[in-house]
């Protein structure tokens, strides 16, 4: 087909790719009013980002502000001035710090993605002054990925080798409870939950539909593109640009049906993964690929640098003065089955306890509880020139069946695979671990016997391991204890048989991209910008400058600077259409606001719980409505066919006014031709406690919810009030609370609600709550009656308590 037959379509702002970068964009454009088309090459989307842990690194994010950890700009701006060094860029980086909390907040308020904090996550170099011990991370929460409907398998899945039978495995808890599912009962029984699930999915839907990580920040963007109408085309990929007088207005894309000339009015944001597999480029600008050939990027292969071709034909510019041009990472080649071999990102297991990392002399070049990049950066350092840039990670068979290595599985998974195909090499001494490997066997030995002793001591007199917290918080601090080590990230390598994995210079994407203003948009040789034409995810050049001072630092300005394109295509000023109000002082947070709640109760005929939830949340969420819905639940055990519903408000005012409104309507949760009976009681929340939150803001989920209530005394109001906020901050160590509030109409009463993650777990949980005499609070029974009640509940499919 001719330029002449070609097929023309209009809209205002065209996105190509199908990452973070590119999906924050088009959400927010779309938000804002623009008709918006994605392209994407690929005929599944997400890119690299679907791989990744999908954390993103945003400072004075609104879930830490919640969280009472309140920081001036000037913490996080200096701590980039003293890590950029001469790659630093004030003016990018305060439009960076400025907006990312504002992107986070557009998100939570208008779509269907929602966050979970990082607050306990450091900062790489706990060493440089300003730097943070938490609260500038943040994770994409779970997500439901049935949501998506059939386009669920347009979504590229996480990388087979770093899942579990195709399921993906979050960071934090979720990950914690798999390493130890053969010594704890609770973690055992969260792991059989999590195989059960996954295992109806594949029968269901061919495929996991819980969706963590990356996987989840794509699936959500992607929801929330839908729900506003804006196209993500596959196998689409964008060919050329179309320019008119000095502005790009378009693309010419091929698709399936032909070649489409797509006109933007807004203009063109080019977000297709930077260059990872493109060797031309990678032989440019990665001095350790001479042939573009050296570097095995766990990047989606898809990542060929179109992005940064395009820019550069309508006059861009691509970075060349960073100081990595990539993402460093160690990764293993993995041979597969069908002779296709795999890139897995070695991110975990070297910061655990009974690992080194050696070249093939034998000897350790770095801390290898380090971040993956600054691990790369040592083994560069300490290769000569002209060889290639290798190690080994180093274990024993303890620490294997304890941790893995790579994309070896820890027990009970079997080795027999990756010994057979040469994957993971094996000794039953150290000598023949050497010999498999062709590793220096005498400077093996001294290593490891050195290695041993200061693992003894706890103390890395070579490198350092163990002496940063982002080294300590990678580190497995229980086993170290449990074992009587005295560093988290240190232990002897002393049980054969030994084993070891090869890693290759690899990265996680790339950093050096086309130079952009503090808009986003691509600038030209003289800095000036060019019309129409704006840059997002790896295509645009890092504002870290090729360093890399925090994990997520290309998520979240990714995030970040989508979120600003998007805006300045609109016309439109970020702060005027997301206002958020960041403090702007350090000083410790006042006391949560106290919280009202309306807990209402309705007893429903035998099979329509599916229907009057559907109902609760559009009478919950419609625009007359006041007040927030915070729980939709079904009873399991207690008096069943009954649905409760738990709001909350901010006044009193707010929610008389709500439940006037909800008396007065002639369908009261628009139940009222489905409902037998129905109850409302309202409520303040116990003073001390904070505000109830959904679960992909505070985390807490169930399934299993027990909404107990109890009778007070005359006069034991305040004595319990009291005696709760002395023992629940123990008790919430085992399961937590989700709320615990009086009762303002009715008898004297109060209402708490528990989350556990089974039957099982609350069990064994409020026996040992009882064993350890953390619980119940001392005294309290005192000033209760004997009227008490029980119900255990399940959520429902909208209750924002999961």
């Amino acid at each position: 087909m001719n330029a002449a037959q070609a097929a023309t379509e209009h809209c205002d702002l065209l996105v190509v790719g199908s990452g973070a970068g590119a999906l924050s964009a088009a959400v927010t454009a779309a938000h804002l009013g623009l008709k918006v088309i994605v392209v994407e090459k690929d005929a599944q989307f997400g890119g690299t980002t679907a791989w990744s842990g999908g954390w993103m690194w945003v400072p004075r994010n609104p879930l830490a502000v919640e969280a009472g950890l309140l920081e001036r700009i000037e913490k996080p701006l200096s701590y980039l001035r003293r890590e950029l060094g001469e790659q630093f860029d004030e003016s990018r980086a305060l439009a960076f710090l400025n907006n990312g909390p504002r992107m986070v907040e557009f998100f939570r308020r208008h779509t269907a993605l929602q966050f979970i904090d990082g607050n306990a996550i450091p900062d790489f170099h706990g060493l440089t002054p300003d730097a943070a011990l938490g609260g500038r991370s943040i994770c994409a929460a779970p997500f439901d990925g049935r949501q998506l409907g059939n386009r669920l398998h347009e979504l590229k899945p996480p990388l087979h080798e770093t899942t579990l039978w195709g399921m993906g495995i979050a960071s934090g808890a979720d990950l914690r409870h798999f390493l130890n599912a053969l010594h704890q009962p609770a973690s055992f029984w969260h792991v059989a939950q999590r195989l059960l699930r996954h295992g109806r999915d594949l029968l269901l839907h061919r495929r996991g539909t819980h969706l963590v990580n990356g996987n989840a920040l794509v699936g959500a963007l992607a929801q929330s593109a839908m729900d506003l109408g804006v196209p993500i085309r596959l196998n689409s990929p964008a060919v050329r640009l179309l320019q008119s007088e000095g502005r790009v207005t378009g693309a010419v894309v091929h698709t399936p049906e032909g070649e489409v000339h797509l006109h933007a009015r807004c203009g063109v944001v080019l977000a297709t993964g930077g260059f990872p597999h493109d060797p031309v480029r990678k032989q440019q600008l990665l001095p350790h690929a001479p042939t573009g050939h050296e570097h095995w990027s766990a990047g989606h292969r898809g990542n060929t640098g179109d992005g940064l071709r395009l820019g550069e034909s309508a006059g861009g510019v691509v970075a060349n003065d960073l100081v990595q041009a990539a993402a460093l990472a160690p990764v293993s080649l993995v041979p597969r089955q069908d002779g296709s071999v795999a890139h897995f990102p070695h991110l975990i297991e070297r910061a655990k306890p009974g690992l080194i990392a050696v070249t093939a002399q034998g000897l350790r070049f770095g801390n290898e509880a380090n971040s993956y990049h600054d691990f790369m950066q040592d083994l560069l350092a300490a290769t000569p020139a002209g060889q290639p840039p290798e190690a080994w990670l180093v274990c024993d068979h303890v620490f294997l069946r304890d941790y893995g290595l790579g994309a070896v599985k820890p027990a009970p998974m079997p080795l027999g695979p990756w010994l057979a195909n040469g994957y993971l090499k094996r000794g039953q001494t150290l000598k023949a671990l050497a010999d498999a490997c062709g590793i220096t066997a005498p400077s093996l030995q001294a290593t490891v016997q050195r290695y041993n002793a200061m693992a003894q001591d706890g103390q890395d007199r070579d490198f350092g391991k163990g002496e940063t917290p982002y080294n300590r918080i990678q580190g497995d601090a229980i086993n170290a204890t449990r074992r009587g080590l005295r560093n988290p990230c240190m232990g002897p390598i002393e049980r054969g048989p030994f084993y070891a994995v090869k890693v290759v210079m690899g990265s996680l994407g790339t950093f050096a991209g086309l130079r952009v203003n503090d808009h986003a948009q691509v600038t030209d040789a003289q800095g000036q910008a060019i019309p129409g034409l704006y840059a997002g995810g790896n295509d645009l050049s890092s504002m870290m400058g090729g360093h890399y001072p925090a994990g997520g630092i290309t998520l979240g300005p990714a995030m970040t600077f989508g979120f600003i394109a998007a805006h300045h295509a609109a016309g439109r000023d970020p702060a005027a259409t997301c206002e958020y109000p960041i403090p702007h002082t350090s000083s410790p947070p006042s006391k949560a606001p106290t919280m009202y709640y309306e807990l209402a109760t309705m007893t429903l005929p035998f099979g329509t719980a599916g229907q009057a939830a559907t109902q609760v949340q559009a009478f919950a969420t419609a625009p007359e409505a006041q007040g927030e819905l915070l729980g939709c639940w079904f009873s399991d055990i207690g008096v069943l066919n009954q649905m409760t519903v738990l709001r909350g408000f901010a006044t009193l005012e707010a929610l008389q006014a709500e439940r006037e409104r909800t008396q007065q309507s002639a369908s009261p949760f628009g139940c009222g031709e489905i409902f037998q009976s129905l109850e409302q009681h309202s409520y303040k929340g116990f003073p001390w406690m904070k505000p109830v939150r959904p679960s992909a803001e505070s985390g807490i989920t169930g399934p299993v919810y027990e909404i107990r209530t109890y009778g007070i005394r005359t006069g034991g109001v305040q004595p319990t009030i009291d005696l709760w906020e002395q023992y629940v901050p123990a008790r919430d160590k085992l399961s937590p609370c989700v709320v615990a509030m009086v009762a303002l109409d009715g008898p004297l009463r109060f209402t708490n609600i528990w989350a556990y993650d089974s039957l099982n777990a609350r069990s064994q949980i409020r026996a040992e709550a009882v064993a350890q005499g953390i619980w119940p609070p001392k005294g309290g029974p005192a000033h209760l009656t004997t009227n008490m009640v029980s119900t255990i509940a399940m959520p429902t499919a909208v209750s924002p308590l999961k």
